[in-house]
């Protein structure tokens, strides 16, 4: 894993560079440099210290709010090969995109739209008539321009998103418009060799069969406003109009999801799966599973079951922690 390396470097230089003769050079590199075997041997006993640190960090979130024995649950289904992850915008924002709240925030100073209504949509969990209002306000080439531009362009990738291929190797989903977990397979040389859009998955369920590397890419990508899943007129057309999103979703649920980056508010995707949940029966279809931050004002009790309506079951860390941290860490423990 390469890019633990970065990190282990960043370490080497905390202490600032080394000046000499006017010239300044970064510790590391003169390490490398100097004493390669020195350097590698260095990385090596950081790197097992590192994973110890990861597992006690884990270790430690796991005595909270039962969800030991939930992890342990996830964990055998892992082993068996049966956990897709589900990669929502949190697993992207420490590369130097937005999250989708923060996003609509930017768009609309690019509006004549106040930010009392916005703020009156976002509050009560009104993202797509959000999004929808956004895009009513500009002309469309100007909405999909500030799309690409937040999310198409590609940039220097950080976080735990980076241990996604050494623990997921063959299917993955996300609703995110950026190009992270394409670029992140492929410094690992494990380039997907397929990646789908969810707006052409009428043969998702053949391709999941015979397709080992594979990514799904469920709201489209941010230069495609025509595959794009964002407002509500384009949710309505893809989840109720087409249905082809709700199919989709459907297939992709008869194996165990594990939402990482997702806030799993209600939106389009989680009414879906409780449509799902209800229409099958909760004991006839998979488990599935979230690494969730819990706020001190929320009801936790509440969350759970809420979430279990759409068979959804958290593994909690507390959202004062560094969430990328946390993440790292259960990751780390449920491959270890």
């Amino acid at each position: 894993m390469e890019f633990l390396k970065k990190i282990f470097n960043d370490e080497l230089n905390l202490d600032g560079v080394v000046s000499i003769i006017g010239s300044d050079f970064e510790r590391h590199s003169i390490l490398q440099k100097m004493e390669e075997e020195t350097y590698n041997l260095a990385f090596q006993d950081w790197k097992i210290l590192r994973k110890q640190q990861m597992l006690d960090k884990a270790d430690e979130l796991l005595s909270k709010y039962n969800n030991n024995a939930r992890f342990l649950t996830l964990k055998n289904i892992y082993k068996q090969g049966n956990v897709i992850p589900f990669i929502g915008a949190g697993m992207s924002i420490l590369s130097g995109y937005s999250g989708w709240t923060s996003f609509l925030y930017k768009l609309r100073e690019e509006t004549y739209i106040s930010e009392d209504e916005l703020n009156a949509l976002i509050s009560n969990g009104e993202y797509e008539e959000a999004a929808q209002k956004l895009f009513d306000n500009m002309p469309q080439n100007a909405f999909n321009e500030e799309i690409e531009n937040e999310y198409a362009n590609c940039k220097d990738i950080f976080g735990c998103v980076q241990y996604l291929p050494h623990i997921f190797k063959e299917k993955v989903i996300t609703t995110n418009f950026d190009c992270v977990l394409e670029r992140c397979y492929e410094n690992a040389d494990k380039a997907f060799k397929k990646v789908m859009i969810g707006k052409d998955t009428e043969d998702i369920a053949k391709i999941m069969t015979v397709q080992n590397s594979l990514l799904v890419k469920l709201h489209g990508e941010a230069d495609s406003a025509t595959k794009r899943v964002l407002t509500k007129n384009e949710y309505n057309n893809f989840y109720t109009a087409s249905n082809t999103l709700k199919l989709c979703i459907e297939t992709i649920t008869y194996n165990s999801l594990l939402f990482l980056g997702c806030s799993l508010s209600t939106d389009r995707t989680i009414k879906t799966m409780i449509e799902i949940a209800d229409n099958k029966g909760h004991n006839n279809i998979p488990r599935h599973y979230v690494f969730l931050a819990l706020n001190s004002e929320d009801d936790r009790v509440a969350r759970k079951n809420e979430l279990a309506k759409a068979n959804i079951f958290p593994i909690w860390y507390d959202a004062n922690e560094d969430h990328d941290e946390c993440i790292e860490a259960l990751l780390i423990k449920l491959a270890d």
